[in-house]
Order: C-alpha cells, then structure tokens, then sequence
C-alpha cells in the first residue's frame, strides 16, 4: 500500500484509491476518483519488454478511441512508468444466459463486427503476427525440446497462409474484457492489431465453450451465413489454447515466474489431447 501511494503522489492531479478490482500476472487494477471522475487505474508490475510493446499500442488504439468520442475513455497514461488511468465502464461481466444464448452470441457477433470494420489499420502499431515471431523469437531454443510450442507455432504458420483478409481485431476476447450494459463494451486492447478475423470468433468459442448451435447464431451475428470453412475456425479455436501456453512459457522465460505460479502443467495436460 505504501508503494501505491508514492506511484500516485507522483501523478500530477487528484487520485483517491477506492477499492481494489484485480491483481493479475502483470499489473494490478485499482477503482478511483480521477478528478472526480469515477475512472480505474492500472498499474504495471516488472513486465518485459515484449509486453512493453504492446502497452504502447494500447495507448495508441485508446487514443484514437478518444477521438471517436465527445468524452474521453483514457484520462492519464505514463507508459514508463506503467501507469494508465481510464474512466470506469458501468456494467457486468457477460455471461451467457441459457434462456436467450442465442440472443446474446447474435448481438455479440455483431459487436465483434463493429470491431472488424474499424479503419485502424494505418495506425495500429501492433500486428498478430509480429506478436507470434517475437513469442517465436523469445522461445527459439525452447521450440524444438517442447511439442506444444512447436505444434502451436506450426499451427499458426498453416492458418497465416490462409486467404483470409487482414482486419482490426481486438485479440484477446476472454471472458474478463467483455462487459454488458444495453450494449458490449470491450476493455484492454494491448494486444489489438491486424489479425484474422476468425482469431477473434475463435477467441469467444473457446472462452465460453460454445456449442455448435451457439457458433451458428455467433456467426449469423457477425453478418456471415455459411461461406465460413468450419475446418479452418476449428483450427483457430484450437490454436486460441495453444496461444495461451505460448504467451505464458514467454512470461515464464522472460520474468520472475515460473511454471507453478502459471499451472503450466495444468495447461499442459489440457493440450496433451492434441499431441
């Protein structure tokens, strides 16, 4: 507590701390008055580099966001210093009604489509696969002594030479970063960039383990019958776990964690079944 107070006697305006939110892997979350403004703040940890690459394209995609909009979404930010400060977005995390499931994966299917169709390109400093070669970069001697890294990267390199055009994509649609109020917000968008658009669909199956008929009103949502190769968004969902083992060996070799604090082994066995 007494390091959370010297980092926002630094900050040159009015923060009062409310409660804690989160504290994750990297960073710790904080409810707060910013100038009397209801707002969260982030706090990075000791992060590595490769993480500090995409916290900047976060900034950048936040900013543009902001002129978007009539009332800023991001109020502070000191990327050396790890520190973000946003205004808070009212609401719930989302959670998938059985009565009207299929209601909602429409209504969220359109949502992702409004993402897809945001004309970011030119701005966006991340790109999916630059992530990929540098995780790939990061693990170069690992790749070979580990099946899981190698099959998850070999993955990837079929489903890259898909035809697919490259859209905007949000990149990490885990449960935690999709809010409902009237509408679906979605928060944290270090990882957003150029991708598939199928990555970002495969990202909601395996979060929510949708079953097929789920996937159809998904993807009836997103606009699209059924033009899409089911082989194909199956190979993104599987991919989705394997991304996951990846960007935590990354974490592993890269930081101060190791294989327990990140129940690699559990992960591990889950993915067994695809070797």
């Amino acid at each position: 507590m007494e390091q959370l107070k010297k980092i926002i006697s630094n900050i040159p305006h009015e923060i009062k701390i409310i409660c804690p939110l989160k504290k994750g892997l990297i960073s710790e979350i904080y409810l707060c008055n910013f100038n009397n403004i209801k707002s969260v703040i982030r706090l990075d940890l000791e992060i590595p580099d490769w993480l500090k690459i995409q916290r900047d394209s976060e900034i950048r995609i936040l900013d543009l966001n902001n002129n978007d909009k009539s009332e800023k979404n991001i109020l502070y930010h000191d990327l050396q210093r790890g520190i973000l400060i946003r205004r808070f977005i009212e609401g719930n995390k989302f959670n998938l009604n059985k009565i009207n499931s299929d209601q909602q994966l429409e209504l969220l299917g359109r949502a992702i489509k409004e993402i897809h169709k945001t004309n970011y390109e030119k701005d966006a400093v991340n790109n999916f696969s630059n992530s990929i070669n540098r995780y790939k970069e990061i693990l170069k001697y690992k790749i070979q002594k580990d099946p899981i890294l190698e099959i998850g990267f070999e993955i990837y390199e079929d489903l890259y030479r898909e035809s697919y055009p490259k859209v905007f994509s949000h990149n990490d649609l885990t449960q935690e970063n999709i809010i409902w109020n009237r509408k679906y917000v979605f928060i944290d968008w270090e990882y957003a960039g150029l991708n598939n658009p199928l990555f970002d669909i495969a990202s909601i199956i395996s979060s929510y383990s949708l079953n097929d008929q789920q996937i159809v009103s998904l993807w009836r949502g997103y606009g699209q019958k059924s033009d899409v190769d089911i082989e194909i968004l199956r190979k993104w969902v599987k991919f989705t776990f394997f991304c996951d083992y990846i960007w935590r060996v990354c974490l592993i070799e890269t930081s101060i964690y190791d294989k327990k604090s990140l129940n690699l082994d559990d992960l591990k066995r889950n993915l067994s079944i695809f070797l």
